[in-house]
C-alpha cells in the first residue's frame, strides 16, 4: 500500500507583534468609547432639560394669556408646568415678577411697561431687563449655578413688592436658563393698547421777565396718574417752580412728593436764568412707571 502525504505550504497567520498592535488599537477604541459616554450623556441630558424648558415656558405663557397674569409658584408646580424637572432629575427654580403674578392685579400684564426682574450674564456679558419670568436649572449641580441677589437660589420664588432683583448666570451650565421679557410676553398674549410713556420730547425755554407755563401729558397705562419730579443730589432746581399751582418743594434732596393728575402742569415765575436738569416721572394705577429727562431753560431778557 502507497501512502500519501499531503502537506500544507505557505500557511500565513498573525504574528504576535501584529496580534500586539490590533489589540493595542482595539484598547484605544474601547477607551475613546468610554471617555465619551459621559460627555453624550451630559449632552443629551442638556437637550432634554432645553426642550422641557421650552415647553414650560410656552405653558406659562399660555396660561398667562387666558388669565391675564403669570403663574405663582403653587400654580406653576400643580397645574401649568407638564413637568417641573431637569434632564438630571432636580426640579426647575421658576422666577416671576411680584407685580406681574400678584392675584389682586386686575390685567397685570398688559397694564404694566416694567417689572423688577433682570437677567445678567458673563459670558456675552449682558444685563436683560424687564424680565417677566425665569426658569433655571440646576444642571448637574447640586445648588443652583445662578444666584439671586448673591443668594443661592432653592425653590421657585418671585420677586419682592417694589423691590428690583438680578438673576447672575454663571458656571459651565449658565445657559440652561430661560426668561421671557415683558415686552415678549405682551407680544405673545395680544396686549391691546400702549405701554405708558411720557409724550413729551421737550419744554419750552422761558424768557426771564415772562411767567411760564408748560404741561406734561401721559400716554397709555390705565386709570389715575401720580406725578413726581426728581433731581439730582447736587442739581439745582429754579426759584418759583409751581405743579399744579402748588410751590415746587423739595421734601429732599432729590425728589418731590407725588402729584395726583391727569397731566402735569408747571409754571411759575421762575428765576435765576440758567438750564435746568431733572426727571419727571408717571405713575399709573396698575403701578407702572414711565419717566423722562428734561431740560429746561431760562433766558435773559
Amino acid at each position: 500500500m502507497k501512502c500519501t502525504m499531503l502537506t500544507r505550504k505557505n500557511i500565513s497567520g498573525f504574528t504576535l507583534i501584529e496580534l500586539s498592535i490590533v489589540l493595542v488599537i482595539v484598547g484605544m477604541l474601547i477607551g475613546l468609547g468610554v471617555n465619551m459616554i459621559a460627555p453624550l450623556t451630559n449632552y443629551a441630558k442638556v437637550r432634554q432639560t432645553r426642550e422641557i424648558m421650552d415647553a414650560d415656558i410656552q405653558a406659562v405663557i399660555s396660561w398667562a394669556s387666558s388669565n391675564t397674569r403669570l403663574p405663582q409658584l403653587t400654580e406653576f408646580t400643580n397645574s401649568v408646568a407638564s413637568n417641573q424637572n431637569d434632564g438630571w432629575g432636580q426640579p426647575f427654580a421658576y422666577i416671576s415678577d411680584f407685580n406681574l403674578s400678584a392675584t389682586a392685579t386686575q390685567n397685570a400684564i398688559c397694564g404694566r411697561s416694567s417689572t423688577f426682574l433682570n437677567i445678567s450674564t458673563i459670558d456675552p456679558k449682558v444685563t436683560v431687563r424687564n424680565v417677566a419670568f425665569a426658569l433655571l436649572s440646576h444642571a448637574d449641580n447640586t445648588g443652583f449655578s445662578s444666584k439671586l441677589n448673591a443668594n443661592p437660589i432653592t425653590s421657585a420664588s418671585s420677586t419682592s413688592a417694589g423691590t428690583s432683583q438680578t438673576i447672575s448666570a454663571t458656571g459651565p451650565n449658565a445657559d440652561l436658563i430661560r426668561w421671557v421679557t415683558l415686552d415678549e410676553l405682551r407680544s405673545k398674549i395680544g396686549c391691546q393698547g400702549a405701554q405708558l410713556k411720557i409724550v413729551n420730547n421737550e419744554l419750552p425755554f422761558e424768557n426771564y421777565s415772562e411767567p411760564y407755563s408748560a404741561t406734561i401729558v401721559p400716554d397709555g397705562g390705565t386709570g389715575s396718574f401720580m406725578w413726581q419730579i426728581k433731581k439730582g443730589v447736587t442739581a439745582t432746581m429754579p426759584i418759583g417752580m409751581q405743579l399744579q399751582g402748588a410751590m415746587l418743594t423739595f421734601a429732599n434732596t432729590s425728589t418731590t412728593s407725588l402729584i395726583p393728575a391727569n397731566t402735569l402742569n408747571i409754571s411759575g415765575a421762575l428765576r435765576p436764568q440758567g438750564s435746568y436738569n431733572f426727571t419727571v416721572i408717571v405713575r399709573d394705577s396698575n403701578a407702572n412707571i414711565a419717566s423722562k429727562i428734561f431740560v429746561l431753560t431760562i433766558n435773559p431778557d
